[in-house]
């Protein structure tokens, strides 16, 4: 029943890393994310079926890239 965060990231991406090593390390926005599941989805190959189906589910153009899932 608790919200779930999906993290797309890449390893080449370095916003990405930048976004894990200050905004998501951040105490407040831990807090904030404290009664989500997190989920960091590896995006290496944007062009990949199946990480391409994923970013469109949330309508992701690029990356670092975001969704909330919640439970009906």
């Amino acid at each position: 029943g608790q919200p779930v965060l999906v993290d797309m990231w890449a390893t080449w991406c370095k916003n990405c890393l930048t976004m894990d090593k200050t905004t998501l390390a951040d105490p407040q926005i831990k807090q904030a994310l404290a009664g989500y599941v997190k989920v960091k989805f590896q995006a290496e190959d944007p062009d990949a079926p199946a990480v391409k189906t994923v970013m469109q589910k949330f309508g992701a153009v690029g990356l670092p890239a975001y969704g909330v899932l919640k439970a009906k």
